[in-house]
């Protein structure tokens, strides 16, 4: 596969089969592998490979062109979280959650990074509750900041970042949320339960950043903007764009939009959502999804039904 194609893991309107579609040209977007149905969570590990969690409770690694999967890791089940997993930069390391355990697997073997305190049993508020696992762009830190496995603190903190080298914990914190890495150098963005964005750098440290109460946000893979649902006085979502260089807000789409995906620098995909007709943790689907151009501040209807992950993860500004 030539270095530098775009292409994203997800579905196609009218045909529940999850696919890898190359959209470089988008206009003329082609399915190149499908999955089996039974499949989680897939992602890329590389240009030519991906990830997934199986009903088994198994990480495994499979080659697009095809041929048998490798196994990466098992979990247990029963908790919210386990079985989340992040890919490094570089495709050689996961990190992943197992019941109550943060391990770290690579070249070296596989290894806990620490043991979390065990999630009670509540209900889930989505505009608040989340679990973000992931390397930083740049491959040297690995973030969990999470609402489920709370009461720790220092090495068993509910939000911490670890160096992915060695896997020591470099900074942890309690009562954050909707975490993103962005930027270059890689820099962290997470906002608290008042909707205070703060950003963690690994050489200025802790910085207040916005006041914006993101849910879900995501970050280009040139690390300039972070898109991000918000909820609209209506109860409706709404996609906005955050700039990490100006620090602001630049645009937000008109309400009913939520699920935000980058799938190039320009390009990001969300889908449609109506009010509820009766009481609802989260408005359902409308069926219609969209691609938003931010360059051109324009949004049209997507082919794309759903959107599990987008390649190349990162990308020099303007690609």
């Amino acid at each position: 596969m030539p270095a530098g194609d775009n292409l994203v893991i997800g579905t196609v309107v009218g045909d529940p089969t999850v696919v890898v579609r190359d959209i470089q040209d988008p206009a003329n977007a082609k399915n190149l592998c499908t999955f089996d149905a039974n499949v989680i969570s897939p992602q890329f590990m590389s240009a030519s490979a991906v990830a997934y969690v199986t009903p088994e409770s198994q990480i495994v690694e499979a080659q697009l062109a095809g041929g048998p999967t490798t196994l990466v890791a098992g979990f247990g089940g029963g908790v919210v979280s386990s079985g989340q997993f992040a890919v490094s930069p570089d495709g050689r390391s996961v990190t992943y959650l197992d019941v109550n355990a943060w391990h770290l697997v690579g070249p070296s073997g596989n290894r806990v990074l620490t043991t979390l305190p065990a999630v009670p049993g509540r209900g889930i508020n989505p505009d608040e509750d989340d679990s973000f696992l992931s390397y930083s762009p740049d491959g040297q830190y690995i973030a969990l900041f999470q609402t489920f496995h709370t009461g720790g603190t220092g090495e068993t903190a509910p939000d911490q970042i670890r160096r992915a080298s060695d896997g020591s914990l470099v900074y942890s914190t309690s009562g954050m949320t909707m975490a993103v890495w962005a930027s270059v150098p890689s820099r962290l963005f997470f906002r608290d339960s008042s909707g205070n964005v703060h950003r963690w750098d690994p050489t200025t440290g802790l910085s207040s950043m916005i006041s914006l109460r993101w849910v879900r946000p995501h970050s280009s893979p040139d690390g300039r903007w972070i898109a991000y649902t918000f909820r609209t006085t209506s109860g409706l979502g709404g996609v906005g764009f955050y700039s990490v260089q100006a620090n602001s807000v630049q645009n937000t789409s008109p309400p009913g939009r939520s699920g935000v995906r980058f799938l190039t620098n320009d390009l990001v995909w969300y889908a449609g959502e109506k009010a509820c007709t009766t009481t609802c943790i989260q408005p359902p689907p409308t069926g219609v999804t969209y691609i938003y151009s931010i360059a051109g501040s324009s949004e049209i209807t997507s082919r794309l039904a759903s959107v599990y992950d987008a390649w190349p993860h990162v990308s020099a500004p303007g690609l």
